[in-house]
């Protein structure tokens, strides 16, 4: 029994192995956000600021409860972007901190 193709996949590729490198590659990328926001966190409790902390944690614990290659890519888009607005706010009160 041969395999049926739709006219636009490959026959020569291996679709499964595709989506489980780019599920391996999501669940990276995630990690290594959640990793960002865990210093980040350390950082803010260094500097005294606390009203982000469960937010921050909530976002870690969501990234690394194991679901992190289900993260599809809206979730990783909000979860980059709460990354990235923590690093900014991070940046900011440092540079503020070190100025005064």
């Amino acid at each position: 029994m041969t395999e049926h193709h739709l006219p636009w996949e490959n026959p020569n590729q291996d679709y499964k192995r595709t989506l489980m490198k780019r599920r391996s590659e999501r669940r990276y990328r995630v990690l290594q956000l959640a990793k960002t926001l865990r210093v980040s966190l350390t950082r803010l409790k260094l500097l005294g600021i606390d009203e982000y902390n469960v937010e921050i944690l909530t976002w870690i614990e969501q990234m690394e409860d194991g679901s992190a290659g289900d993260f599809d890519d809206e979730d990783f888009a909000q979860a980059k972007r709460f990354t990235k607005r923590i690093v900014k706010l991070l940046e900011k009160m440092e540079n503020k901190s070190g100025q005064g």
